[in-house]
């Protein structure tokens, strides 16, 4: 029988916050990628305002020193607020270049899958095996949400459930 949470490794990197985002870039907590392929941030919204936060990945050595931007794919369903007809649809796998991308503003309940590719925070630099999601919005202005970080594809099957924060 396939069970999720045996496979996959789930961890809160942004809790909820009322106003999560602000003038200053939000960085999620780094995430240790030594034990797993594949490292998918779920960004989840809730009251949104009319700013579009640009989104990055970060690629870096240890949870200390994690700053290098890296290029990584992402969908939306962004379409229309949830529970909106439609609102759970999601858009195609894009790639999205070192400067990320912007989010869509003011549109309630949006959701952004961001995958990142260990081999490609691997190929970010020497040693590189940790990642973050960085969040930028540029302005002051209260942005509701949180971030989850899935880790899937673990190298030791029998590891999946050790700790992915440093």
């Amino acid at each position: 029988m396939y069970i999720f949470s045996e496979r996959h490794k789930i961890v809160n990197v942004i809790i909820p916050v009322a106003d999560a985002w602000n003038a200053n870039p939000v960085v999620s907590d780094i995430v240790h990628l030594e034990n797993y392929r594949k490292c998918t941030f779920l960004i989840v919204t809730g009251a949104t305002s009319a700013v579009t936060p640009q989104v990055t990945v970060f690629a870096g050595v240890s949870n200390a020193v994690c700053a290098t931007p890296i290029v990584f794919k992402y969908r939306t369903q962004a379409a229309v607020a949830v529970p909106g007809v439609g609102s759970d649809v999601p858009s195609i796998l894009t790639d999205a270049a070192v400067a990320g991308f912007a989010m869509i503003a003011s549109i309630v309940g949006s959701l952004y899958i961001v995958e990142v590719d260990a081999a490609v925070v691997a190929a970010a630099g020497a040693n590189f095996d940790h990642c973050a999601l960085n969040i930028d919005e540029n302005a002051d202005t209260a942005q509701t949400g949180c971030v989850i970080a899935i880790l899937s594809e673990p190298r030791y099957p029998q590891d999946v459930l050790v700790t992915a924060i440093d």
